[in-house]
């Protein structure tokens, strides 16, 4: 059955009888569609399982704010406090009180944020086992229309249009500092704000920095090629774009120049503009100019928490640039390189300690 979402009496009967029944129901979330089952009924559970084609992978949970003490040992109440409802998966230890079925020792909790949910929640008083709306594996469906098409174990499936957002950013609560499972809406430096210290990445992670300059030819692409250098490239992936390129060009010759004299290669790299898909890739974006950091700051407004003047980056000073060599001399571009370079090493100490075996 293929419901539309509306805020109606009717339509919530229809999905608690359904969930009461041990029926599967697809629903809307602030990032994707979920399939959602009563977590309390193992042949609901089961029927899932085998619709995903999934053993022994645990199952997200849609729990009511106010009822979280119930089920899960609560902790870091800061990043609970601030980020639920919102597009954040905490994992905390779960409650020997009332427990869950399926679980081990942590259970990953998420309260979207959109009023159906939080309605629904209410209404149906239990928690519900949600997991993404495909099989194992394969894409996650972003209409209604497609999980009634391939999905027919599907009993009902509540219609909020095409939703493709980015995943939920998984945080583990359980750990001090908190550890970030797997990265998605929520950046990691606004989790970090909010909870005043650094989070770990966990194994398989990377951390992202995106440099960005004017035309990508010289200070961002120097500072890219510079940090490679002074981090782990396993654990931290670097680029850089410019706000008004020519794509596809060479970097200045100097430029170059200036980044093998720090043993590291830009030789390669072509000047690239910034794109929507290159500020969400990015965990951290460094700017040289003030009206970089504007320029970024309007054409990614979601961006902010993650953006900063480079020689600014966590430092106790305003409107310090980076003076652009472009058109200039070799010495110009060495003295740019130099200008750079404290905050670079500051940059990577900064990113290198979220890892585990990094001090």
């Amino acid at each position: 059955m293929l419901l539309k979402l509306n805020d109606t009496e009717d339509l919530y009967k229809t999905v608690v009888d359904c969930l009461n029944q041990g029926g599967i129901v697809a629903l809307p979330t602030d990032t994707v569609y979920g399939l959602a089952v009563d977590a309390a009924n193992e042949a609901a559970v089961d029927k899932l399982n085998r619709l995903k084609s999934r053993e022994s992978k645990p199952y997200t949970f849609f729990i009511p704010k106010n009822k979280l003490d119930q089920y899960a040992l609560v902790v870091k109440k800061k990043i609970i406090d601030y980020f639920l409802p919102g597009p954040l998966t905490v994992l905390l230890k779960k409650s020997d009180i009332v427990p869950l079925p399926r679980t081990g020792d942590k259970i990953g909790i998420r309260i979207p944020q959109i009023p159906f949910i939080a309605r629904l929640l209410n209404a149906f008083s239990r928690p519900l086992a949600v997991t993404s709306a495909n099989r194992s594996a394969e894409p996650t469906f972003v209409s209604a229309y497609e999980i009634v098409e391939n999905l027919t174990d599907v009993e009902l499936v509540v219609d909020a249009g095409n939703l493709s957002g980015p995943a939920s950013t998984v945080v583990d609560l359980t750990t001090t500092p908190a550890t970030v499972i797997r990265k998605g809406a929520i950046p990691i430096l606004e989790i970090e704000k909010v909870q005043g210290q650094k989070t770990v990445l966990a194994e398989g992670l990377q951390f992202n920095v995106l440099f960005v300059c004017t035309g990508n030819t010289c200070r961002s692409p120097m500072a890219m090629g510079i940090l490679r250098t002074l981090v782990d490239d396993k654990k931290v992936a670097v680029r850089s774009a410019g706000m008004n390129t020519t794509d596809g060009n060479s970097v200045a010759p100097h430029a170059i120049d200036i980044v093998r004299e720090y043993n590291g290669s830009i030789d390669e790299h072509r000047t690239q503009d910034l794109t929507p898909e290159l500020t969400r890739w990015a965990d951290l974006i460094l700017v040289m100019e003030f009206r970089h950091y504007e320029y970024v700051l309007q054409f990614a407004p979601e961006a902010v928490p993650k953006i900063f003047l480079l020689k600014e980056y966590k430092r106790n000073t305003r409107y310090n640039e980076v003076a652009d060599p472009v058109g200039k001399d070799l010495e110009a571009y060495r003295q740019s390189a130099l200008d750079m370079l404290p905050s670079l090493k500051f940059v990577a100490r900064d990113i290198m300690r979220r890892f585990k075996n990094d001090k």
